[in-house]
């Protein structure tokens, strides 16, 4: 075959071919001075497969296929052709050359990264194949047997597995890491100049550049041989953003796949551990084992061990150092926050003028204390999450377990430690005090130092133990701590002489101390009972029944002092909203300190409060119960039978469903909805929460709206009314929803229920439209004095369906509101019995209108002959620039001198207002006295009930 020439080279710069022997003409004027040519490289004859076109590689991208390989010994040849030819040729080839053979370099790497991430990929995706398949195979075989003898052996199995995959499973790293790199490579590639298009230019520049530094002069060889060098480089660079992007395509496939590898082996593992807690773990203790667990210890003193634990650490570091130096930054100020609540709640309990403050610094200190109990526990948990995220090893594992034991148990000894402290919560800010304090503060500092320590080394032990000293150091360790654990229960609740039976008494009041040795034996039996199911072989069944009861203990002392500080600040809101602002008074050395009452004298508001306390402890109740039914159900084997189904009911659903013309057809489907017998408990629940909500309304409402805001008495009820029944109705249909009735089945029930409305209940209906005609059109009102055929008497309240009226001689007749219906009705709004009294005052706009209203209301039911039922009424008549002018109504009895009550009531209420700096300066001209027998009352809205 003939050799190809420069422009045969050059008429085909899209698709370069490498011919078997290339003759290349020399660079530069021989020894001799002729200008023969001769060959410089023989190029293999495979080489031109080597560079496809950028269509060919760009297709295949988009098609999502990457059928082609790069193949990297190719790639090489190029680029050890490319350091030859700059090796003889001018700087100017030289440096084109050069760079040719790193893009080919880099094609090469490209291509062997390539293979190995398709291997890895291939590999990623058959193990989320198998973790999937496995995942529901046992999820069939635990639903259709339940967990037999056999089923429990495969499930240890698995997860001894799942254990083993997640010290292999980097892919995430891996394609993180590998993305950050790439990326770098192919930004640098976009800013390279290249281009088939700007190849003359390029080869015109860069032959000027070399001519004007002393270079060998342009020829035409020389030019050509510049295009050609510039074509390849073209076609390199070409190749290597094709590669780039199919190589980032894999790796985001490789990171999808591996988060979905996690995603299942997280759902898996759950089912394990939910099913897996009463399988044995281990063979029983044996006399061999402690033959064994000399072997054990001197292979837990190699070095390896350590050497291992610090090759893996440095390579977490290298993979990810942010995370290494976040992860130190967080402990240290994690110490620091420490220290600061510390410091605080040791200040609180310490200084006198502290202690004074009132209850809230018993809310702050519960918080410190729960904020300083936390920390320790925090920084330890931060290290066990950190060495379980990103590259791990078996080992790195092994030591977050430990960790995690390590945080558990701190937090179970911080707790009752920090609440213990001097000048801690229980020391200086509760009433309760208990001898011993000191003394169990002192051993629980101490229990602290042997028990956290402790657990991290019995549960690395645990992992550790394998081979032939399998369960050999940890359960032996395991057994000695449960020893430990049993002593400290014997000397903190042993009846009569434990340093927590005060506490107790002190806390938990006679029913708590009646069950003392209940409680003793619960605290010294449990850790035996630990031990006795490791020794049988059941370690990890005593390990997860440890790790529930440690958070019980948590959940409930956390929740004691949570309900403290909520008891305390729910007090504290409640006499915020409830009592009447008190105006600050200031003597010659500063402000006056009120005294704080904790007597309630409403008595609408003393029953508002044992109703929310109530039902606060209800929920509080139900809320703890709840999360310990949620912590230990998992521990109970086939607990589905404890919620049996009790009845089926039958719903019909719409479904959609695309036709074979792809449009939407409605279809109605009969679906089966079980109803066990946790949704009967869930609807009882909520029907007793609606009730006694509905119950709560009235008062709750009159408290926080009505006594802000100025609404009659019709629309008060009538919201009430409504109100009551939105809940009771919301209620009602939840509960009914849960158990399955649903309207087809109670639609002929409402039809008989209607069908007696119409005959036997119509003085029922007509009694309820009668109450809703009196609430809207309101021709009487509460307090005014009617005659309704022939009764009279004063309207005490009204209902739905009935009107109480209070007569002259103290009795209280029921009336049903159909009679302000059909008979004739007198209203003598206080006619011959009653005096109006109205007072006019202009005051300064410094106060909100409603804060005046308050007071002025306030001040007239304190008069004397003011009467409290019909009580004072403040309305607002106009608002100056920098006065507004309020008139007040108050009533009395027709016996006493309505002149002289107007006088006192006007001196009383300016002298206070004179007091606050309130009183405008010019006043108006006040109203004259309305007698019932002189003229009628004018039609003024009835004056609002209101708490005093």
């Amino acid at each position: 075959m003939p050799p190809f020439t420069a422009p045969q080279i050059a008429a085909a710069p899209h698709d370069v071919r490498w011919p078997p022997t290339l003759e290349v003409p020399t660079l530069g004027p021989p020894a001799g001075g002729t200008s023969a040519q001769r060959p410089l490289l023989q190029i293999p004859e495979n080489a031109g497969k080597t560079i496809s076109t950028a269509d060919s590689q760009r297709n295949h991208f988009v098609e999502g296929r990457g059928d082609e390989t790069i193949s990297p010994e190719i790639a090489s040849q190029i680029a050890r052709w490319n350091r030859e030819l700059a090796a003889r040729s001018t700087p100017l080839l030289a440096g084109i050359a050069n760079t040719n053979a790193g893009l080919a370099e880099q094609l090469a790497q490209l291509g062997r990264s390539a293979v190995g991430l398709k291997q890895r990929l291939a590999a990623a995706e058959q193990k989320l194949i198998e973790i999937q398949s496995d995942y529901q195979s046992v999820s069939g075989k635990l639903s259709e047997y339940g967990l037999t003898p056999t089923i429990g052996l495969l499930l240890r199995h698995r997860k001894e597995q799942l254990d083993s995959w997640q010290t292999q499973d980097n892919e995430n790293h891996f394609a993180r890491a590998e993305l950050q790199r790439t990326q770098q490579e192919a930004l640098e590639l976009d800013l390279m100049p290249v281009g088939e298009g700007q190849l003359q230019q390029q080869a015109d520049q860069m032959l000027a550049q070399s001519t004007a530094a002393g270079g060998p002069k342009e020829t035409p060889l020389l030019r050509q041989q510049v295009i050609d060098l510039l074509s390849q480089q073209t076609q390199l660079v070409t190749e290597l953003k094709s590669g780039y992007r199919i190589y980032h395509h894999d790796l985001d496939r490789l990171d999808s796949t591996a988060s979905a590898t996690s995603a299942t082996t997280a759902e898996f593992r759950k089912l394990i551990n939910r099913h897996a807690t009463w399988i044995r773990s281990g063979d029983p203790i044996r006399i061999r084992d402690f033959a064994d667990a000399k072997s054990g210890m001197a292979a837990l003193l190699e070095f390896r061990h350590t050497r291992q634990l610090g090759r893996d650490l440095q390579e977490k570091l290298s993979d990810d150092q942010i995370s290494g130096i976040l992860l130190l930054v967080f402990i240290g100020v994690l110490f620091a926050v420490r220290w600061r609540l510390k410091s605080w709640l040791v200040a609180i309990g310490s200084r006198a003028k502290m202690r004074t403050a009132g209850k809230t610094r018993v809310v702050a200190a519960g918080v410190l204390t729960l904020g300083v109990a936390a920390v320790v526990p925090l920084q330890f948990y931060a290290v066990a999450w950190w060495l379980n995220q990103g590259i791990v090893s078996e080992l790195i594992l092994q030591v977050a377990g430990g960790f995690f034991a390590a945080s558990l148990i701190a937090l179970l000894v911080e707790l009752p430690r920090q609440l213990l402290r001097p000048f801690g919560l229980v020391d200086k800010h509760l009433t309760q005090k208990f001898t011993t304090r000191a003394e169990a503060f002192k051993d629980w500092s101490i229990a602290g130092l042997m028990l956290v320590p402790g657990a991290f080394a019995i549960t690395m032990l645990g992992q550790i133990d394998h081979g032939i000293w399998r369960d050999s150091l940890g359960r032996f360790g395991f057994l000695m701590m449960m020893l430990v654990v049993a002593g400290l229960a014997h000397f903190a609740l042993r009846p009569g002489k434990g340093f927590l039976c005060p506490a107790i008494e002190a806390f938990g009041g006679r029913l708590a101390t009646g069950f003392g040795h209940l409680w003793y034996a619960i605290a010294l039996g449990f850790p035996i009972l630990m031990g006795i199911l490791s020794a049988l072989g059941y370690g990890y069944t005593a390990g997860e029944l440890i790790k529930r009861a440690t958070w019980s203990a948590i959940m409930v002392m956390t929740a004691g002092v949570v309900w403290k500080i909520g008891q305390l600040g729910f007090q504290q809101v409640w006499r915020n909203l409830t009592q009447p602002k008190v105006e600050p008074r200031y003597d010659e050395y500063g402000l006056i300190e009120e005294p704080e009452s904790d007597e309630e004298v409403n008595e609408t508001h003393v029953v508002l409060k044992h109703q929310i306390g109530f039902l606060g402890q209800c929920v509080a109740g139900v809320a703890l119960i709840s999360c310990l039914v949620a912590l230990w159900v998992d521990v109970v084997p086939n607990v589905n039978l404890a919620n049996p189904v009790l009845w089926t009911v039958q719903d019909t659903v719409t479904s959609y469903a695309e036709n074979t013309q792809g449009q939407s057809v409605a279809q109605s489907v009969v679906q089966a909805s079980p109803i066990t017998l946790l949704n009967v408990v869930w609807a009882a629940a909520i029907l007793f929460a609606a009730i006694h909500v509905s119950r709560l309304l009235p008062n709750l409402f009159d408290a926080l709206v009505l006594q802000r805001v100025d609404y009659d008495e019709g629309m008060e009820h009538l919201i009430l009314v409504l109100g009551r029944g939105v809940l009771f109705a919301t209620g009602c249909f939840v509960a009914c929803r849960l158990i399955g009735v649903r309207w087809a089945t109670i639609q002929w029930l409402m039809v008989g229920i209607t069908i007696g409305i119409g005959f036997g209940l119509q003085d029922i209906v007509r009694n309820v439209l009668g109450g809703l005609v009196v609430l809207f059109a309101r021709p009487v009102n509460v307090g005014d004095r009617v005659t309704v055929g022939r009764l009279t008497g004063r309207i005490a309240s009204q209902t739905l369906r009935t009107t109480i009226l209070a007569d002259d001689e103290g009795r209280e007749l029921q009336i049903p509101n159909r009679k302000f219906l059909s008979d004739e009705v007198t209203n003598w709004r206080g006619a011959g019995k009653l005096t109006t009294v109205a007072i006019e005052i202009s005051v300064r706009r410094e106060e909100r209108p409603i804060d005046i209203g308050r007071m002025l209301g306030e001040w007239a039911a304190a008069e004397r002959y003011v009467l409290q039922s019909p009580g004072p009424q403040v309305t607002l008549v106009c608002i100056a620039k920098k006065t507004q002018r309020y008139e007040l109504h108050v009533w009395t009895e027709d016996r006493h001198d309505a002149r002289q009550l107007q006088l006192a009531l006007l001196e009383t209420i300016r002298s206070n207002l004179r007091e606050r700096n309130l009183l405008a300066k010019t006043q108006p001209t006040q109203p004259a006295i309305r007698y019932a027998d002189v003229e009628p009352i004018a039609d003024t809205s009835r004056p609002k009930r209101r708490s005093a």
